[in-house]
């Protein structure tokens, strides 16, 4: 019996048909299915073989149904989905538009995703459903207010509503809870699960302040690289270190590895994981060569210089470590694109890099994003 609110979770794939083990919903099926109010779907182009057993473990536990469609037997529907060069997730509420998926292809991210759809905006939490709402998204963020702060409760919702794609978001006036969490408020927590972290906002007044705090404060230990986010950690200006890998299983193998080392320069390094399949063209870029993972590379944004991790060196937290040394001593030669100039002043290379734009949540058909010149201190 599909759930009867949250319409059916179901996937597009550009894959050639038979190539994969996927078990498929015809194209002429799905709209009359969503006409029945019964309907969600995800379309994705050629790359989805990297995504089945993600979503394969999702399927096994979602709450609803996750269904599929073929692109390459289906091409209309999936073309009025706007899949193209980039997977396509949508998921159908009765009586809202259809909301897209721009997470990464990561099982838990998909049902947690799932979730914080039916949730409201924010989510008004009693003593008794703290720990758990706590620990019900990868960032969380409850607001602590008084009861008769109607601007403070209007404020942190009007900047909830731009980050409820990503984040969960909730709001308490019980003052037993604020005196449990030892806040004055109006105050903002922000609890991260996976890194066992929690940061604090004492106090606010105006939109770009939460803004920015809800920003820098969800930034986990090692990121994760999507197209919506990138820019957010450029504007950071500290270097940032992308770590490629092809599959989640990879990426969370390295990931458990450097968190260490990744706490330890947390406020001076911006460290992130990258799905190659979301950013292509990135790796050259990098210097890189394409198609070979895992990989790493650290731009310094400062001068905006770019140390291409040694092919086929182990990206451990040791040997990252060490060779970061060397990059931070001089003992590593910036990369330099052949033809290309660098600027008279030693610093970043002419006319190479340029200003990332800006990518719209709802904006599902996207390719890799640029890199951007930021600024502040160099490795």
């Amino acid at each position: 019996m599909c759930h009867r609110t949250l319409l059916t979770l179901g996937l597009c794939l550009g894959f050639i048909a038979g190539t994969h083990a996927w078990e498929h919903v015809s194209g002429d099926d799905v709209q009359p299915m969503i006409a029945r109010s019964d309907v969600v779907a995800v379309a994705c182009d050629e790359i989805s073989r990297y995504i089945e057993p993600e979503w394969s473990t999702a399927a096994a536990e979602a709450p609803v149904p996750l269904i599929s469609v073929d692109c390459a037997a289906s091409p209309n529907i999936c073309s009025s989905y706007g899949a193209s060069s980039y997977t396509i997730v949508k998921l159908f509420i009765r009586d809202k538009e259809p909301l897209g998926y721009v997470g990464p292809r990561r099982a838990s991210a998909i049902l947690t995703w799932i979730a914080r759809m039916q949730r409201p905006v924010v989510t008004e939490v009693g003593i008794e459903e703290l720990d758990g709402f706590k620990k019900s998204d990868e960032v969380v963020f409850v607001a602590y207010l008084d009861a008769d702060d109607g601007a403070s409760k209007a404020l942190f919702a009007k900047v909830a509503s731009q980050f409820e794609t990503e984040f969960t978001f909730g709001l308490t006036t019980d003052i037993a809870m604020l005196q449990s969490e030892a806040v004055t408020p109006p105050s903002v927590k922000c609890y991260k699960p996976l890194d066992g972290d929690t940061h604090h906002l004492a106090s606010f007044v105006g939109e770009e302040e939460l803004s920015i705090f809800i920003k820098e404060a969800s930034r986990l230990v090692i990121g994760e690289l999507l197209p919506h986010n990138h820019q957010r950690f450029l504007d950071r200006g500290w270097p940032m270190v992308y770590v490629f890998a092809r599959t989640e299983a990879e990426r969370a193998k390295i990931a458990d590895s450097l968190r260490k080392l990744a706490r330890s320069y947390y406020e001076s390094l911006t460290m992130v994981m990258v799905d190659p399949l979301n950013f292509p063209d990135l790796p050259a870029r990098l210097g890189l060569e394409p198609g070979v993972f895992p990989a790493g590379a650290v731009h310094q944004l400062s001068t905006d210089k770019i140390y291409p991790y040694p092919k086929g060196r182990e990206i451990t937290p040791a040997e990252l470590q060490g060779w970061g040394l060397d990059v931070w001593q001089g003992r590593v030669k910036p990369w330099m694109p052949p033809g290309v100039m660098r600027s008279g002043d030693g610093g970043g290379v002419i006319g190479r890099i340029q200003a990332t734009r800006k990518v719209s949540m709802r904006n599902l058909n996207i390719p890799g994003v640029n890199i951007r010149v930021g600024g502040r201190d160099e490795l």
